[in-house]
């Protein structure tokens, strides 16, 4: 039997499915999850809204904002990456003969890239960006030991506590495993 000749077994209609046998679909209204101000340290230049993390999947998706000119620390993605960007313009350091990331752009990068984000100079506004990265960053200090890690457990972590921080009021989030949301609003 080939593949296209094995029978499938699908539900024919909903009523078939149990109810709890279906995952619910979340949502999360993104103009009301808080911004985390001055991400990585005061004077950044990058502010970020978590969006959903999945710990046992290893995937997290964050939106980050960044002022003109700022630069990013050196970086390799565990996993692969997806890129919709906004507004503003940015690009990676390592591969100067790649597109800059402009509004409407899409950007894929696959597991082992290793950049360093750098957002315009000259660009009037501010860079706004969606990422949806799969497994962890390893951030890289300046000579080259490994400065931090990142990934959907440790950005689960900072962003409530920046937001405690800035004494906002926590928001309900898309969470893995499970699938829920959070217990921490």
């Amino acid at each position: 039997m080939t593949i296209s000749e094995a029978p499938l077994s699908v539900p024919t209609s909903t009523a078939s499915v149990p109810p709890s046998a279906t995952p619910e679909a979340l949502h999360v209204s993104e103009p009301e999850v808080p911004w985390a101000e001055d991400w990585g340290g005061e004077g950044s230049g990058v502010r970020l809204k978590l969006l959903m993390a999945d710990v046992e999947g290893a995937v997290f998706t964050v939106r980050i904002q960044m002022r003109p000119g700022t630069q990013l620390p050196p970086h390799l993605h565990t996993g692969a990456v997806h890129a919709f960007t906004h507004a503003g313009e940015w690009c990676y350091l390592e591969y100067p003969d790649s597109p800059s990331s402009r509004a409407g752009s899409y950007l894929y990068e696959p597991a082992g890239s290793t950049h360093t984000l750098k957002v315009s100079d000259t660009c009037p506004e501010v860079t706004d960006a969606t990422f949806i990265v799969h497994g962890a960053m390893i951030h890289y200090a300046e000579d080259g030991s490994v400065a931090a890690v990142g990934d959907a457990a440790t950005h689960l972590r900072d962003y409530f506590a920046a937001l405690r921080a800035q004494g906002t009021p926590l928001p309900k989030l898309i969470r893995g495993g499970t699938s829920g949301y959070t217990d921490e609003a």
